[in-house]
């Protein structure tokens, strides 16, 4: 999908460059309060760069002349933020402790104990601990990934427009989690030693081992709350619903047993769940508008 850019900076560049720009300029503040600070800030300003001048090289491309490169360029321009998705997450360990020094997972933990009088996410998981419901949640939150992949690739072939709607709007929600984390720092329900032990023990089947696997690979804390997988499943199941019907269905049904799973599966805490829903609807609609504005005033 390529288009001609009429101004320098592409919907997805300004929101791109507002967070890497917020980024770098909170790890410079923050500088001896981060953890590889150095790396991080460079990595970011070097993120922040590469926007600009992958703009001005798109914009000042004569067409006629290299019609290949610029629709390759085109390409990258309306994909990119993709690759920079788990960066953005990962990296957001060395700083999110920049203001909060400490977890503020007590806080969360006290809610949730005050709802149920009892912790959800360290006490479904093992009341209901019997290997089909283990994979049945295991399996909703593993669709999370394909999801990702499958329906963005679904509308790059089928409906272009849709395709790049919905990549402004899982960034645009991407970012906004990303911000909240690098200010607000919680582990979730594996900030308690016994359900960090739980998700990191092989255990029941195939997609329970599959996520035990990339937990146990996967050294980052904090990130939790709001949960941005929810939002991003309901962001999904949300367009999907708007442009292949048949696949947003299967996708509400799945975004259901991904919320309980979020909590079931010990990564998060109830109140996270609760402000996920939150995040991904409202943050739709609200990415849709501002998306529909940078285009008109484009």
């Amino acid at each position: 999908m390529t288009k001609r850019y009429d101004k320098l900076f592409s919907a997805i560049d300004i929101i791109t460059l507002i967070y890497s720009g917020w980024i770098t300029l909170y790890l410079a503040l923050g500088f001896g309060r981060a953890e590889n600070a150095g790396a991080n800030l460079a990595a970011h300003l070097s993120i922040f760069t590469a926007v600009v001048f992958l703009a001005w090289w798109h914009k000042s491309l004569d067409e006629s002349k290299f019609p290949r490169l610029y629709k390759v360029l085109g390409f990258v321009r309306s994909l990119y933020p993709v690759a920079l998705f788990g960066y953005f997450f990962t990296s957001g360990y060395s700083y999110n402790r920049i203001i909060f020094r400490d977890w503020l997972d007590p806080f969360f933990m006290n809610i949730d104990q005050r709802l149920f009088g009892y912790l959800p996410s360290m006490e479904w998981g093992k009341r209901f601990a019997g290997f089909w419901t283990s994979e049945l949640f295991h399996f909703a939150y593993f669709c999370y990934y394909p999801m990702i992949a499958g329906l963005p690739l679904y509308l790059y072939f089928k409906k272009p427009k849709a395709f790049g709607e919905l990549i402004f709007i899982l960034s645009f929600v991407f970012y906004m989690c990303y911000f909240i984390y690098s200010i607000v720092p919680v582990i979730g329900g594996r900030y308690i030693a016994e359900a960090m032990e739980l998700t990191r023990q092989y255990r029941a089947g195939i997609f329970t081992h599959i996520m035990v696997f990339i937990y146990r690979t996967s050294n980052h804390l904090g990130g939790a709350f709001p949960s941005s997988h929810i939002a991003v499943t309901l962001v999904l199941t949300i367009s999907a619903l708007q442009n292949v019907r048949k696949m947003g269905y299967v996708f509400l049904v799945i975004a259901f047993f991904l919320t309980i799973a979020t909590v079931y599966c010990h990564y998060h805490w109830f109140i996270d769940a609760v402000f996920g829903v939150f995040a991904g609807v409202g943050g739709y609609f609200l990415a849709k508008y501002v998306y529909r504005k940078l285009q008109g005033a484009r």
